[in-house]
């Protein structure tokens, strides 16, 4: 099943909507650099920050609670225990554990989409969307009102809700572990649903999960509601310790540190889980932020190409030639930024980097006039 919309723009149209993407590009320019410039200072911070807990955390044991520990940075590990019983009432579910969840979902209509490009000579442009159909199970209500093709209707009303129910008191060893340490057990498995929900005569159980229709064929605005369970098991805690419980560790960059690992993990492994952690953000954000920067610089070179589109050929290589020009833009201004960022964080590794970057973009110069006198 697919329906298919093509929609035409004549050549002053797109050169009126490139014009239009030039503001868009001079905005996202300054965005990027700031995003950047944000995303080093995080990271001096995060390096500063996993360097100190690094140096002062000190592992205890957890049988009991030291109070000569008390306001330091220690590292804990072993098993958890809760005498606790979670429950969900709506499904007669009691049980002694750290967190039971239930995802609730409806079968539903999805509508995906495709679209391309073509040239057209005398630039103009075809766009050619496609649009299919296909029916998957979704814990958000998809609203079908906006589909292109007809016949897909989501009909029905959610009735049943996602949630969870966690334990309020577990422990450690000797100390308590706080809500917000809990919520960072990540453990979990499913669970076994054996009960209907009250008033829901029609509804069947397969598989440890609940469906309102027909499991092996269901139809459109059907529900299924499946658990998962957390369990205690051993943990890996680093923190402050305060009374007989934990707070979160303030380095002197500002960072907070408030650790807990699933499994018996050293202090040394877990300072290297978090700087595995920062590196990957760090990464990511970089990566984003040259993305944001090559783009803006994309639409606004872009009615150039746009301009070559009267023979599509042309305008392919134009448009070819602004993105390597703008990726070379985006690597020379993206290296500055980041450099100059270090510099003022953290000197001693900023300089070099600014140094590198001012040498690498005076060759791309020297080479660009080389090659401009040669074709001379």
């Amino acid at each position: 099943m697919a329906y298919t919309e093509v929609t035409e723009t004549g050549w002053f149209g797109r050169i009126g909507r490139s014009i239009k993407g030039i503001l868009f590009g001079i905005v996202l320019i300054p965005v990027s650099v700031i995003l950047l410039g944000w995303n080093e200072r995080n990271a001096v911070q995060d390096i500063q920050a996993n360097a100190e807990i690094g140096a002062n955390v000190n592992s205890v044991s957890n049988d009991k609670v030291d109070a000569a520990n008390a306001g330091k940075l220690i590292h804990v590990n072993g098993p958890t225990k809760t005498t606790d019983v979670i429950s969900n009432p709506q499904f007669g579910i009691e049980t002694n554990a750290i967190r039971l969840r239930w995802i609730a979902e409806i079968y539903q209509w999805k509508q995906n989409e495709r679209t391309r490009t073509e040239k057209k000579v005398g630039g103009g442009e075809r766009r050619i969307t496609e649009y299919t159909y296909e029916k998957i199970w979704s814990d958000d209500k998809i609203n079908s009102s906006n589909f292109k093709e007809s016949g897909h209707d989501n009909t029905g009303r959610k009735i049943y809700d996602s949630g969870s129910s966690q334990a309020k008191n577990v422990t450690l060893g000797a100390f308590k572990l706080p809500d917000a340490l809990i919520s960072k057990i990540s453990s979990s498995q499913a669970f076994a649903c054996a009960q209907k929900p009250a008033g829901d005569e029609n509804g069947s159980i397969s598989g440890g999960e609940f469906y309102t229709g027909d499991p092996g064929n269901p139809s459109i605005g059907d529900e299924k509601v499946r658990f998962t369970i957390t369990l205690p098991g051993d943990v890996s805690v680093m923190a402050v310790q305060t009374g007989d419980s934990f707070s979160a560790y303030t380095a002197e960059s500002g960072k907070t540190k408030f650790l807990l690992s699933v499994g018996m993990i050293t202090a040394e492994q877990m300072v290297k889980q978090e700087e595995q952690k920062a590196m990957m953000l760090r990464w990511l954000l970089r990566g984003g932020g040259l993305l944001a920067m090559f783009i803006g610089f994309c639409v606004i070179m872009g009615p150039l190409s746009v301009l070559a589109d009267v023979i599509p050929f042309i305008g392919n290589l134009v448009g070819g030639a602004t993105a390597i020009v703008s990726l070379l833009i985006t690597m020379c201004v993206g290296s500055i930024v980041i450099a100059i960022s270090w510099v003022a964080f953290r000197p001693m590794v900023g300089i070099p980097l600014l140094v590198l970057a001012a040498a690498a973009i005076a060759a791309l110069i020297a080479r660009a006039v080389a090659r401009g006198r040669a074709g001379a």
